[in-house]
């Protein structure tokens, strides 16, 4: 969100120490949406870990192409509905799509079937 000239001045005008009052409360706010997110990730890890013991039943390789473009563009629309910039959430998705990927390989281990997953530097990815 970009602040306008006048907010900027109103800003300006406020003292240091209402100032410093408010960072230090978005400094808090920051640091528990942060403990938010890790507990969001760490379930969406768990999930990841479910998918690499069912996947090599199944003869699914760790990397599914349609898997990411279908997560990439729930992630887009997301993003659009709650105001987050696209380009973060594209970076941070795709990192995290790439590492699951990674991820579930490791631990699918010899059951995993390969697919596209070499790929994934051309922007293949999966989760």
């Amino acid at each position: 969100m970009m602040t306008t000239p006048s907010a900027e001045k109103d800003i300006a005008e406020r003292p240091q120490q209402a100032l410093q009052d408010e960072m230090s409360d978005v400094r808090r706010l920051i640091d528990e949406l942060d403990e938010e997110l890790v507990t969001l990730l760490a379930k969406r890890q768990r999930q990841i870990e479910r998918a690499a013991r069912i996947k090599p039943a199944l003869g699914i390789p760790a990397n599914v192409p349609e898997r990411v473009e279908e997560v990439l563009g729930h992630v887009l629309g997301a993003a659009r509905r709650e105001g987050l910039s696209v380009e973060v959430a594209m970076t941070l998705w795709r990192a995290l799509i790439d590492w699951s990927i990674h991820y579930e390989e490791r631990l699918m281990g010899a059951r995993a079937l390969k697919g596209d997953s070499q790929g994934s530097a051309d922007g293949d990815r999966s989760s």
